[in-house]
Formats: C-alpha cells, sequence, structure tokens
C-alpha cells in the first residue's frame, strides 16, 4: 500500500490506517521535535498536536504530493510556536516574579514590618501547594532558571511556569489581605 493509499484511508476514518500512519511516523517526529525543543515532554506535544493537525485538514490532504515532509514542516511550526510561547511565558512570570518579590523583600516601611513581613512571607509560601512551593524555593531564593527548576522537578517550562504564576499570585493574595503590600504592586 502507498503513502498515498494510507492517507486517503486515513481521510475516510478508517482507524487501523491511522495507527499505521502514527506508527510509521511517530519516532522520527519525536526525534525532529526533541532536537528542535531539548525537551522530552514538549516534543511529545508537539508531535500530538503534528498529528491532530493532520486529521483536522481531512480531504484538503489529497493535494500533498509527500506526507513526511509536510509533517516536518507542520512540526516546525508547531515547536517554534512553543517556543515563543515559552518565551513569553518565561518573560511574562518572570516579571511578575520579580515585581512581587520586590514587593514583598523590599516594603515602604522595610525596618517596621520586616519580622512581620517575613513571618508573612513564610505562612504564605509554607501555604502553598508542594509543587508551588517547591518552584518559589528553587526561583527566588535559590536563583534557579525556569530551564533548570524544569529539569530538577522533571516538569515542563509551561509548568513551571504556569505553578510560578499561581504561587506569585496566592503570595500576593495573602500579603495583600495583611495589609502588607499595596494593591498595585502585586499585580
Amino acid at each position: 500500500m502507498t503513502e498515498a493509499d494510507l492517507l486517503e484511508r486515513v481521510i475516510a476514518g478508517d482507524r487501523f490506517a491511522v495507527a499505521q500512519l502514527i506508527s510509521a511516523h511517530e519516532a522520527p517526529l519525536l526525534r525532529y521535535c526533541r532536537a528542535l525543543l531539548g525537551e522530552d515532554a514538549l516534543a511529545q506535544d508537539a508531535v500530538q498536536e503534528t498529528f491532530l493537525r493532520l486529521f483536522r485538514e481531512g480531504a484538503r490532504l489529497r493535494d500533498v504530493k509527500a506526507l513526511f515532509p509536510w509533517l516536518l514542516h507542520v512540526a516546525k511550526n508547531i515547536c517554534f510556536d512553543l517556543q515563543r510561547k515559552e518565551r513569553r511565558m518565561d518573560r511574562k512570570h518572570e516579571e511578575a516574579a520579580r515585581g512581587t518579590s520586590a514587593a514583598v523583600f523590599a516594603p515602604a516601611d522595610a525596618a517596621a514590618l520586616d519580622g512581620e513581613l517575613r513571618e508573612k512571607v513564610r505562612d504564605a509560601v509554607d501555604g502553598l501547594p508542594a509543587p508551588q512551593r517547591e518552584i518559589v524555593r528553587l526561583k527566588l531564593w535559590e536563583g534557579l532558571t525556569y530551564r533548570e527548576i524544569a529539569k530538577k522537578l522533571d516538569m515542563t517550562l509551561t509548568n513551571v511556569s504556569y505553578h510560578l504564576g499561581q504561587a506569585v499570585k496566592a503570595i500576593g493574595g495573602r500579603l495583600r489581605q495583611a495589609g502588607l503590600v499595596n494593591e498595585e504592586v502585586v499585580r
């Protein structure tokens, strides 16, 4: 059976053909995406999204002359999109963490609030869910990068970014409730 025949059967909804297509192309696509992204979890996400796009295209794929080059092109674009998203998330959460850590560690009247502030910050961090607590500790107190944290905790960069963002919001909310930081500073 030719690849064109297989593709025609995929378009027709043949599940066996879908399994054959995935079996034939998943491993090389995964290697390609891993080389572009440098991370297994993101590479797996990219390959999954590549196959989803293949199946969404449906009948429009009849014009594709060679499927694997088309898959590589789609996978490359998805990898670049994921990298851009990761960079945006890194910048966003780095800025949020800097803003909150500045509010947390440098309040207007630091001498008067120092002991109370430290206790509230410690309580706020201790009250976080375990993944967020560990990420805050690694980021703010050990100074690790998002990539280093992701590697150390076996998480994706997106997960690290998400958990840190949630932690920053939770800590800021608790400090606002305690009256230790201004509303505008934490946002």
